[in-house]
């Protein structure tokens, strides 16, 4: 069987994203983020979405904050839309490029969860730490292992979406906490390429203790879309945190 070429992740997906998401609710994504932000942020502050994949968020976030700037390390995400309205930035979270110190940076659907290591997760804290303002403040969420065990419930899904054809297939191994996600994307013209997604599930108690190592503290975290408390057995929790 000939091999399958592999890309980098959201080089494929980026055109299959909105259809994979079309179920998801972006504005009252948007809604939820500033209803959480309001009592930390000035009014008109500078904003940075680190992972904003297609901008759907960043779309709406824009409506509440208008300076805004929308990065992702993936370029076919960022510029596989129609927003060009929007402030858009191609870089990794790990080494934010800016020397403007914004109010409020946010992060969501589990994209810190692609940081595989506590090295590289610890990095992005630091630079996030360098990059807020004295009363800034940072939220972000991530899924926890809960969340994982309720996916491979379904661990295969494929669908179809303007001439592509894709294969979803989900794994977690909860002894390494790895979740994958593997992708097989048909292309109009027939050609085929895999995308392998890697998520590191940390333990509830691990991003205290090294948002704390570099230099934040949380003010909250809450079982997320909601403002009960968080806890280890929350599916995704949604983190609030400021400089010390």
């Amino acid at each position: 069987m000939e091999k399958i070429p592999r890309n980098k992740i959201y080089k494929d997906v980026s055109h299959i994203y909105d259809h994979i998401m079309r179920k998801v609710r972006y504005d009252y994504w948007a809604d939820y983020i500033y209803a959480i932000s309001s009592e930390y942020v000035k009014d008109k502050p500078k904003v940075l979405e680190l992972a904003s994949g297609n901008c759907n968020l960043a779309r709406f976030l824009s409506a509440y904050y208008p300076n805004l700037i929308a990065s992702d390390i993936s370029y076919e995400m960022l510029y596989n839309n129609s927003k060009t309205y929007l402030q858009r930035v191609c870089c990794d979270m790990t080494m934010i490029p800016f020397k403007t110190k914004f109010d409020l940076i946010v992060s969501t659907f589990d994209s810190v969860n692609y940081l595989i290591s506590k090295k590289k997760l610890v990095k992005l804290f630091i630079e996030v730490c360098g990059a807020i303002s004295d009363k800034g403040m940072f939220t972000f969420d991530v899924s926890l292992e809960k969340n994982s065990f309720r996916h491979i419930k379904d661990p295969i899904r494929k669908g179809s979406y303007k001439g592509f054809r894709y294969k979803q297939e989900t794994d977690y191994n909860s002894v390494k906490c790895i979740h994958r996600n593997v992708f097989y994307i048909t292309y109009p013209n027939g050609t085929v390429f895999e995308e392998v997604h890697i998520q590191k599930i940390y333990s509830f108690e691990t991003y205290f203790d090294l948002l704390d190592s570099a230099g934040l503290v949380v003010k909250e975290c809450y079982d997320a879309f909601t403002f009960k408390n968080g806890s280890s057995k929350s599916p995704r929790v949604q983190f609030i945190a400021v400089k010390k």
